[in-house]
């Protein structure tokens, strides 16, 4: 093959592939419900399709609760602390169906794994 041909090849296959990653389905809060493990916590996850999480061990006891919501490329967690909510946003790095990544206030990153 020829040096043209290939490189309309090259150019042709750079512009599929933006036109297919462009195309993708934008996140919703639904993508994130399940249950999870984070590289953060020994116990599981819980994000409900009703905006509520739940931090629970293996006998169900719920450790910690609050609401979420995805908004503007961030994950919002909201917890009641005293009388006050406190809200924490975390832009969100990276998304597959099994995997997602947010980048805390640190500036570390958690990974959540999907278990269910």
């Amino acid at each position: 093959m020829n040096t043209r041909i290939k490189k309309i090849i090259l150019m042709l296959s750079i512009v599929l592939s933006i036109s297919l990653t462009a195309c993708a389905a934008p996140l919703t809060d639904s993508d994130f419900v399940g249950k999870w493990q984070s590289t953060k916590l020994s116990t599981p996850l819980f994000l409900h399709g009703n905006g509520e999480w739940e931090i629970k061990t293996g006998d169900d006891t719920v450790l910690q609760y609050g609401v979420w919501r995805y908004e503007n490329h961030k994950f919002i967690w909201t917890v009641k602390i005293d009388n006050s909510f406190q809200h924490d946003a975390n832009e969100v790095l990276a998304f597959s169906r099994r995997e997602f990544q947010l980048r805390e206030g640190d500036g570390s990153v958690t990974t959540f794994m999907k278990l269910d």
